[in-house]
């Protein structure tokens, strides 16, 4: 691995409505806190990006954005709700924080009026929800065209972060596959070849993904009153 991304939308205990976007100043200065505590940390071994889930409002995501441009910071997440787009466009114009949103778009249509309103400065699609590889890779050609990288967001099981990085080797513009196990001890144990060694994705030249799915660990941890598709049906 060579970055990290942090949730930034986490309690300060200094929430006066847990329900409101609006940060209060010592929210702002704890966010901020946790910034530089990370970046000082990490320093130059990896790249830092926060996470913010779509939490605050526009005057909120303006003032934390202003606060952390000091920092090294990769990208800001989703700072504000993804449906107003002009908000989005306007908080990105506003800040030299670099900005990231896309995981709650669909389609290459709607990722490319983020990229034609400049609402980003790092597009994220994830790839399941676009519509699959083919999609990803259409929507990275048009942020090509706007010299925007891709950032690809995947908290997807390990057929999903191998076709993710797939497509990452594929485009000119990629800047990251995301990984993202939920801790899950037996993530891994899905398919039958490792999908990440010593911290890296190695894109197979083999057929297909280059992974084969182990049905009975499949099986083992299917959903209560799930069924498991079979072979021929």
């Amino acid at each position: 691995y060579d970055a990290l991304k942090f949730d930034l939308d986490v309690p300060s205990g200094l929430e006066k409505d847990r329900a409101n976007r609006h940060l209060r100043p010592g929210e702002i200065r704890h966010k901020e806190a946790i910034v530089r505590e990370v970046t000082e940390r990490v320093k130059d071994r990896a790249d830092v990006a926060f996470d913010c889930h779509w939490t605050f409002s526009k005057n909120s995501a303006d003032r934390l954005a202003d606060a952390l441009e000091e920092y090294d910071v990769w990208w800001l997440e989703d700072p504000v709700p993804p449906e107003n787009l002009d908000v989005q466009a306007a908080v990105t114009e506003a800040t030299t924080t670099p900005i990231a949103a896309g995981e709650n778009r669909y389609r290459v249509t709607e990722h490319r009026r983020l990229l034609e309103q400049q609402a980003v400065d790092v597009v994220a699609p994830d790839m399941p929800k676009v519509g699959g590889m083919r999609e990803t890779r259409t929507i990275a050609d048009v942020a090509n065209q706007y010299y925007v990288p891709v950032a690809m967001h995947n908290v997807s099981s390990p057929v999903a972060t191998m076709a993710s990085a797939h497509v990452g080797a594929a485009i000119p513009n990629a800047l990251a596959v995301e990984f993202h196990s939920y801790e899950l001890d037996w993530w891994s144990d899905l398919v039958n070849e490792p999908v990440i060694e010593d911290g890296y994705v190695t894109v197979s030249e083999e057929p297909g993904l280059g992974v084969t799915l182990d049905m009975d660990a499949v099986a083992e941890h299917m959903v209560e009153g799930e069924t498991l598709f079979d072979e021929g049906t």
